[in-house]
């Protein structure tokens, strides 16, 4: 008789969606950041939540884009391992949401959209810099959300101006 023995593990089957980890940071922080612009041109609870409901489809949206072009630009990299590097550098849009609320709310400074595109760029470049420290291609990695940054950054403040000007 043979001994037992217990089965093997399942293997990891990757995922097409992203995790929660993923999404939830950004989708906090430009529910954040879109609350804000439109507070401050409306200045009422229902201007602030069409804000944040815009500013989360918006952080969704680029979420989704940045994960995207980061897996075409490092073909060769798993999938799942570029997502939950990507994630890791997303995390650093919250600080700079916590900012923004801090320096729009308490402090009266209108400086949500400096935070907000800031946010953007340095969230983008850590996501970059992190695929690149899991065994990204290196230069790719950086150099791709870079520019995927810029674009977000103006289509962010672009569609802020938009809806402060047709939305008041």
């Amino acid at each position: 008789m043979t001994p037992m023995t217990a089965p093997p593990p399942p293997a990891h089957v990757p995922s097409r969606m992203l995790s929660a980890r993923v999404w939830a940071a950004p989708a906090a922080a430009f529910a954040a950041f879109g609350g804000l612009v439109r507070w401050r041109v409306i200045h009422n609870a229902i201007g602030g939540g069409i804000g944040a409901i815009i500013g989360v489809i918006f952080g969704l949206l680029a979420v989704h884009l940045l994960v995207m072009i980061l897996r075409l630009a490092n073909s060769k990299t798993d999938r799942d391992r570029i997502s939950r590097a990507a994630g890791t550098g997303l995390l650093l849009l919250l600080p700079f949401a916590a900012l923004a609320l801090v320096a729009e709310l308490l402090l009266g400074w209108n400086a949500s959209q400096a935070f907000a595109s800031t946010a953007l760029v340095a969230a983008c470049g850590a996501a970059g810099a992190e695929v690149g420290r899991r065994g990204g291609a290196g230069l790719r990695s950086v150099l791709v959300p870079a520019v995927s940054a810029f674009l977000l950054s103006t289509a962010w403040v672009l569609l802020s101006v938009l809806a402060g000007r047709f939305w008041s």
